[in-house]
């Protein structure tokens, strides 16, 4: 499937599954109404599914891992611009080897207020917004920076929304099979199924683990963080070596 973009939230047409495929795959399945309204309702329907579906495994089509923020003396609240960002993955100072911990925003802010203390960050928390009906995210880091420094991180983009009916699915053909299947799914279920549950069913959620299977044939994660909370560590999560 051949995509490119231009601009934010604006797909170039060539190739794939288009909007008007999936519509008609709808229709087979089940869909009735078919006046503009009915059109417009379908569209959102299918952009949803195909959401719900990216969040259901860490597919390496939305992995993205060339995210950075400058971080700036006394600013610890930074709204990151990427387009479509969905979530985080692993966050890293630039003069550090370990990622930050994630902690809660309001444990950042408990610390914030209580502790007050001010060097390189060492944690940071998520905080999700909306700006003009679109959805943002701001990364609050704890210590507050004294330094100059830069943040690398790695994050889960959105699905670009499709509008018209030439628009592409941002979606590999080779699993396009998914796509039909989810979009089955959730029709048949009707009305009881408008916020998606039935694709986290353990039937359907099978289908997803074989997809996921056949996606990572040649991708590797290029860092696999582990993280131990030494406060928390208990004996039987320790190795030993016994000798005789």
């Amino acid at each position: 499937m051949t995509i490119a973009y231009k601009g934010q939230g604006t797909l170039i047409t060539g190739g794939g599954t288009t909007l008007t495929e999936l519509k008609t795959i709808c229709k087979y399945s089940g869909w009735r109404d078919t006046t503009d309204t009915g059109e417009l309702a379908l569209t959102r329907f299918i952009n949803d599914t195909i959401y719900i579906l990216s969040t259901l495994a860490p597919w390496p089509e939305y992995l993205k891992l060339d995210g950075e923020q400058a971080m700036a003396d006394g600013t610890d609240e930074y709204v990151l611009d990427e387009v479509g960002i969905d979530r985080l993955g692993v966050v890293e100072r630039s003069t550090a080897t370990l990622p930050l911990g994630e902690i809660t925003p309001e444990e950042w802010l408990i610390k914030k207020r209580t502790l007050s203390y001010t060097g390189s960050p060492l944690e940071y928390a998520v905080q999700k917004g909306l700006a003009g009906g679109v959805s943002t995210i701001t990364m609050l880091v704890y210590p507050c920076p004294s330094t100059v420094e830069t943040l690398y991180y790695s994050y889960f983009r959105k699905p670009t929304e499709m509008v018209d009916g030439s628009d592409i699915a941002d979606w590999p053909n080779s699993r396009a099979w998914l796509i039909t299947d989810a979009l089955s799914v959730r029709l048949s279920k009707g009305i009881k199924d408008t916020s998606g549950f039935s694709l986290h069913s353990t039937d359907f959620m099978q289908k997803v683990y074989r997809a996921m299977g056949d996606s990572r044939g040649s991708y590797l994660p290029v860092k696999v963080r582990q993280c131990y909370d030494n406060r928390k560590i208990r004996i039987r999560d320790c190795a030993f070596k016994v000798q005789d």
